[in-house]
């Protein structure tokens, strides 16, 4: 058998030893408390507020986040009006909070509902009056929250991204007591548009030369558009000799055997796929703040920002402000491409940051409303 002799510790040594290690306690407590003590990395609420309404067929449920201080004023509120797929009222990622507590900060109460069919709300949203049911979802939050007792029931505004660049517009048409909309990465263009950008941007992103994906649009369109079986046989004839294959948003060699299937189709010009949010922006004459990011690659942000301009300088509206941040994406987030796959390759690495051009420009904008 082998012994393994340890010399004891003396008292001196032992004294050392004991300063060492309550030193490094105090320096892993410190790094600790630093971390949690970041301003951007958790909510900087007083409390959060469950609250539940009705809207049409649904039953919904969501989280109002109030800040400190509130004492017994009247405080403005936002709405926040997600894109497209799930939302939930939880706000769990970090770079999100970092947006909220932009809001948070200045004041502003936030209210996050869980979506139609998530979370704790109740019903099935109709695909073919998706934009008409979730702007009346919009709607009766407004009327809910002008029911809360320390809410500023005219200063509820609406906050939103993407797919909510459809709905606030219809929302504000609909409710004359929204009192602002701030938007980030909202298109200006009917969803079928917004897609063939979005298609020839991943294209690109891909491998793909420039005029071979604008050519592969332009057959697109017509494989989606056209009334013409010619033309529509002529297109898909397109796509078996050049296949479309973009794997950003599942594009396989399947392809051409699930768009035989788009014929014979009933173009109908009422469908929302048809519905341009830019048709009804010159009614809009509320304060409106619009962001966009140079490294979009989803929807079109220049012509998105010319449809914006056109129409705010049209209605004369006296609160209007839109830029655009460079070197940021879709999502607000500092991007080199703004490609698809780059956001999901940087979410891997949890490198994937909301970009500080971005929160700087709504801390600004807060600041302009709240006087």
């Amino acid at each position: 058998m082998k012994y393994i002799y340890t010399s004891p510790l003396s008292k001196q040594n032992k004294l050392f030893l004991l300063m060492i290690l309550c030193f490094l306690a105090a320096s892993i407590k410190t790094e600790a408390q630093t971390a949690i003590a970041l301003p951007d990395t958790i909510l900087n609420v007083e409390r959060i507020d469950e609250i539940k309404f009705k809207s049409s067929n649904f039953s919904i449920t969501g989280s109002l986040y109030v800040p400190k201080n509130v004492n017994d004023k009247k405080i403005p509120a936002v709405i926040w009006v997600s894109g497209s797929g799930p939302s939930y009222r939880t706000i769990k990622s970090t770079e999100t909070k970092k947006v909220v507590n932009c809001f948070l900060n200045a004041g502003f109460a936030y209210f996050r509902i869980d979506k139609p069919g998530y979370g704790d709300s109740k019903g099935s949203v109709n695909e073919d009056s998706l934009f008409a049911q979730l702007s009346n979802v919009v709607v009766d939050a407004v009327k809910r929250l002008k029911e809360v007792s320390f809410i500023d029931s005219k200063r509820i505004g609406v906050f939103g991204s993407s797919q909510a660049g459809y709905i606030m517009p219809l929302a504000i048409t609909k409710c004359k007591e929204i009192a602002f909309m701030i938007g980030s990465s909202c298109p200006a263009e009917n969803s079928i548009e917004q897609w063939n950008y979005l298609l020839e941007k991943q294209m690109v992103c891909e491998g793909y030369s420039k005029e071979r994906a604008a050519e592969s649009i332009k057959m697109f369109s017509t494989l989606r558009q056209t009334e013409d079986k010619n033309k529509f046989d002529e297109s898909l004839s397109y796509f078996i000799t050049h296949p479309l294959i973009v794997k950003s948003v599942n594009y396989d060699s399947s392809f051409t055997e699930r768009a035989k299937k788009w014929w014979p189709r009933e173009i109908n010009l009422n469908d929302e796929s048809h519905f341009n949010p830019a048709d009804l922006l010159e009614k809009i004459t509320i304060p409106v703040f619009m962001v966009y990011g140079e490294m979009d690659t989803q929807i079109d942000p220049l012509q998105a920002m010319d449809a914006y301009k056109k129409a705010m300088k049209k209605n004369g509206n006296p609160l209007f402000k839109i830029k655009m941040l460079a070197g940021v994406d879709h999502n607000m987030c500092t991007a080199k491409k703004g490609c698809l796959n780059e956001i999901a390759e940087m979410n891997k690495t949890n490198s994937y940051k909301v970009s500080p051009l971005y929160i700087e420009t709504l801390n600004e904008w807060l600041k302009i409303l709240k006087s």
